[in-house]
């Protein structure tokens, strides 16, 4: 396949080309390479391009930095169009005068840019595969894919934004949650994060009172392209099967290195004060894709792929 891959520099879309160069015609795209939030720009790069995918992987992702553009955005939004924010069957040329006053933001980064590169590819025919997040999910249960999201956070909401405007029954929606790998030379996941932290440190302090799923980024791009291959529609949580809290994975991380630092009990609310709400009870399940023959892997299995690495 031809695949026009956004967010190519970063963890999962550099790891995506690497492993899938060979398989298929990647056009690899960053911000230096187009602006999503410009729908010229937008515009002009498919008019050149033709692809049979759509693969969206960017997104502003910081979930603190997120949340601070929560209140110039909605000021933004009220000035121009009033309380309601539209963004099901909407005129896609509605939010257009938004970038050129924040462009940079999650409302325009997370939504305006896929609302964009989703109208292109529909124009064109092309398949668009956006990928999601676990935070669309307030993080106090357990979540499937036919679950009601309840965004806690403006990152989650601007990322539910983008999902509602994609047709389900044409396109994919592949929903993420706490990717880790091998070492990677764009940036540290949580993973090499903490490894960094039990190698240097004699004590951190790790959370109890938190429950996520880790999921292997190979399992993703594998994922990916498994659902390609099968030219599926809908929605897919491509998420690790099994579940752990931070002071687990930092056990869990210790013993397998041979680290010997002292890992002590905190809990959300000491590290998280003053900062963006989270989803602390994350639980994606994963059946569906187990059902249609991808098996992700558990937490133990991808760290002892890195040990062994």
């Amino acid at each position: 396949m031809r695949i026009v891959l956004t967010g190519a520099s970063g963890l999962i879309g550099s790891r995506f080309e690497e492993l899938m160069f060979e398989n298929h015609e990647i056009i690899p795209l960053s911000a230096k390479d187009i602006d999503i939030v410009n729908d010229t720009s937008v515009q002009d790069f498919f008019r050149e391009k033709k692809a049979d995918v759509v693969l969206h992987l960017a997104a502003k992702t910081d979930v603190d930095k997120c949340e601070e553009d929560k209140d110039k955005d909605l000021s933004l939004i009220k000035k121009n169009i009033g309380e309601q924010i539209v963004v099901e069957k909407m005129d896609f040329k509605s939010y257009h005068w938004f970038a050129s006053e924040q462009a940079t933001s999650a409302f325009a980064i997370n939504f305006i840019g896929t609302s964009n590169l989703y109208t292109e590819a529909k124009e064109r025919g092309t398949k668009f595969v956006y990928i999601s997040t676990d935070f669309i999910f307030p993080g106090n249960d357990t979540y499937g894919e036919e679950s009601k999201p309840d965004p806690i956070n403006w990152y989650g909401m601007t990322k539910y934004y983008g999902e509602r405007l994609i047709d389900t029954s044409k396109d994919l929606i592949v929903r993420l949650s706490f990717p880790y790998g091998y070492k990677s030379a764009v940036r540290d996941d949580f993973v090499w994060k903490l490894i960094a932290l039990l190698r240097d440190k004699d004590e951190v302090e790790l959370i109890e009172d938190q429950t996520i799923t880790p999921t292997f980024i190979d399992d993703i791009v594998n994922g990916l392209d498994f659902l390609l291959s099968k030219n599926a529609t809908g929605i897919y949580h491509l998420t690790g099967s099994s579940f752990e809290n931070p002071y687990q994975i930092g056990q869990k991380i210790k013993d397998i290195f041979g680290f010997e630092t002292k890992i002590n009990l905190t809990t959300r609310e000491q590290i998280y004060k003053d900062r963006a709400q989270r989803p602390f009870k994350s639980i994606m399940k994963n059946a569906k894709i187990k059902q249609l023959g991808f098996e992700p892997k558990s937490f133990d299995e991808g760290l002892e792929l890195i040990k062994e690495k």
